[in-house]
């Protein structure tokens, strides 16, 4: 969760002073040390979203007795592995499910001491969650003109940055109040998703560049063997040079061997980008 402009990490609250947004061009922004489980069904993620919400801060106010006076984030991270060529290529897939803490004003709340400055950092955050929103319509209805998108201004528009304007899908849902004493806060409310509605992303397969490279080389690769006996027989046919036809050969030979040598390259590069990666995270 989001406290104050700090981070906690729910699932083990002894490491929540450790925790750092981060950002690498393989993992994108993540949050550093951060406790990750592993799940195999619908009810463990269910299981673990219990342990968080139990260690979630709330708080009485006299809207509401049990006021969340916090943003939460639950993210999941599927993973699919599919056989390709005899070799394993992995697909990965973030969901992030976010509870935005509601806006508050002051006279409505009745809010004091701690609760007074709880809501007014979640007040914070939430107007630089809208500046980012509608930074992003603008880019979003303009081909050209580019505006600045404020991600840095608060921990959640920064945690948020690629599910927000990368590659994702987003979906907000609107909390309403049907009482007329709440009609500020409710339009407030429907300006901001409408806000939203204009957003527009693009969501496309995740792969790695690299195992992308290597499997587009290896495609290559195979086409080339595939081309040498039918040049050579297409040759045949319409009568060509035996000197022709090896040539065609062994052109096809060269460039397969090089795909082949620029995959084992790729591959060789991809290892040690791994093991940089590791090696920073450790530190």
């Amino acid at each position: 969760e989001i406290y104050n402009e700090k981070m906690r990490d729910l699932l083990d609250l002894s490491k929540s002073e450790k925790l750092k947004i981060r950002e690498t061009k393989m993992l994108g922004v993540y949050v550093d040390q951060l406790t990750t489980v592993a799940v195999k069904s619908y009810k463990e993620i269910e299981r673990q979203m219990e342990v968080g919400t139990q260690h979630r801060t709330i708080g009485a106010t006299q809207m509401n007795a049990t006021s969340s006076r916090a943003h939460t984030v639950f993210t999941i991270t599927f993973k699919q592995f599919n056989n390709s060529g005899g070799k394993m290529v992995e697909t990965k897939s973030v969901m992030n499910l976010v509870d935005l803490a509601g806006s508050e004003r002051a006279g409505s709340t009745g809010a004091t001491g701690d609760r007074l400055k709880e809501g007014a950092s979640i007040n914070s955050s939430l107007t630089a969650l809208g500046q980012v929103i509608t930074a992003l319509a603008e880019n979003s209805g303009n081909g050209k003109k580019k505006t600045f998108v404020p991600y840095r201004n608060s921990v959640l528009t920064r945690l948020l940055q690629s599910a927000l304007g990368g590659n994702s899908k987003t979906l907000m849902v609107a909390a309403l109040s049907p009482a007329d004493i709440n009609y500020d806060e409710t339009l407030s409310t429907l300006r901001y998703a409408d806000n939203a509605k204009k957003i527009k992303t693009s969501a496309v397969k995740n792969e790695d560049p690299t195992e992308k490279l290597i499997r587009e080389l290896r495609e290559e690769n195979d086409k080339l063997k595939k081309a040498m006996g039918g040049d050579m027989s297409a040759l045949s046919g319409l009568g060509g040079s035996p000197e022709g036809s090896s040539e065609v050969a062994e052109a096809a030979k060269e460039a397969a061997r090089i795909a082949e040598e620029e995959a084992a390259t790729a591959k060789v590069e991809a290892q040690q980008a791994q093991a940089q990666l590791a090696t920073a995270m450790a530190r």
